[in-house]
């Protein structure tokens, strides 16, 4: 099931024209960024990291990990203070910038913002950025973060929950490293997916099946954010081959399995967003579950250019309701316990 930022479900989005009745603009959102409320703060993407903050009822601490070509990235975690030695689960999140750009600042807000919301610990990657380390050195940065084992030294459980997200090419580093880690049998496994205006095939590599149904990346060529030129600047600086799943993980020939449970949300004004909302259709095709929040007539990513606006703020609400339902559903699974032979619950007294 998906439904839109006003609440209508949407099923089967197969053509041009039922794409289009969910992606046209509120009245409030024709015309962004031209008509922002009068003093909007717009926020610009940088690589610079600062020092931590604090945050009453938050832990927040980073340290470094240890990659497999011997360097190391910088990991930020979020959690509740607590002080009762309760195991939480993760949610592992890398920032979006195109490959190029970003940093653990740039959406240092929205997590801790669902760290302060549910019992979850929250995860924040520092990956190498392009054109300095090129494909696929941001990709295996972040999936070595995800094979790390010393998730329990912060006190995470992943059977209660092992969930993989991002922005933009942060979402498309999950989607790709979700279908890798099944195919290695990787354990615990991951159990749910954020994927926040995410991309996930190149342009260039559109199966030809879905060429009447990846239309955005052709038509919005006017638009704050992200357009199909910056789409191909920023792919050039990463150097990943189209065809290549790692890029383009929608080529993958399955997608069942990857996880339990996926959460979208797809920007009306984004190049990207026909694809997001056909990987989405395909994802509960392979049995997934899925949620998909669509904010008609925004661009790419606009709750991190303008978090101060209404609708970034429904949209950070949104996006923890994902997240607890992703969690319920684990916590769900892991409260059905196996049945033995006699008919009794097994580990039950």
């Amino acid at each position: 099931m998906t439904t839109s930022r006003q609440g209508h479900r949407i099923h089967g989005l197969a053509t041009p024209c039922e794409t289009a009745r969910v992606v046209s603009p509120a009245v409030q959102q024709a015309h962004f960024p031209k008509n922002l409320p009068e003093g909007t703060s717009i926020h610009g993407m940088t690589r610079e990291r600062k020092p931590i903050t604090g945050q009453r009822g938050l832990d927040i601490v980073e340290f470094e990990i240890p990659l497999r070509d011997g360097a190391a990235t910088t990991l930020r975690t979020y959690r509740q203070t607590t002080g009762t030695g309760k195991r939480f689960p993760v949610f592992v999140y890398m920032h979006g910038g195109g490959f190029v750009t970003g940093s653990l600042e740039t959406d240092d807000a929205p997590c801790r913002a669902i760290a302060a919301a549910m019992d979850l610990i929250v995860v924040n990657v520092e990956y190498r950025l392009a054109p300095e380390h090129r494909f696929p050195t941001g990709f295996e940065d972040c999936f070595d973060v995800v094979r790390w084992r010393g998730q329990e030294e912060l006190g995470a459980d992943l059977t209660h929950g092992f969930i993989l997200g991002g922005t933009s090419a942060g979402a498309n580093f999950a989607a790709g490293i979700a279908h890798l880690a099944l195919q290695e049998s990787l354990a615990p496994r991951i159990t749910g997916l954020v994927f926040l205006a995410g991309s996930f095939c190149h342009p260039d590599a559109r199966p030809q099946e879905y060429l009447d149904r990846i239309l955005s990346v052709d038509e919005i060529v006017v638009a704050p954010g992200l357009t199909r030129k910056s789409i191909d600047y920023y792919a050039g600086k990463y150097g990943a081959p189209p065809e290549d799943r790692r890029l383009s993980p929608l080529l993958f020939g399955s997608h069942a399995g990857i996880a339990d449970r996926a959460y979208f949300a797809v920007c009306g004004l984004d190049p990207r967003r026909d694809e997001a909302l056909l990987f989405g259709q395909l994802l509960e095709k392979a049995g997934l579950q899925t949620k998909v929040d669509v904010y008609p007539g925004l661009p790419h990513g606009f709750w991190s250019s303008c978090p101060g606006l209404d609708v970034s703020k429904e949209w950070l609400a949104s996006l923890i309701a994902g997240m607890q339902w992703m969690i319920a559903s684990s916590n769900a699974k892991e409260a059905i316990a196996p049945t033995a032979p006699d008919g009794n619950t097994a580990g039950r007294t």
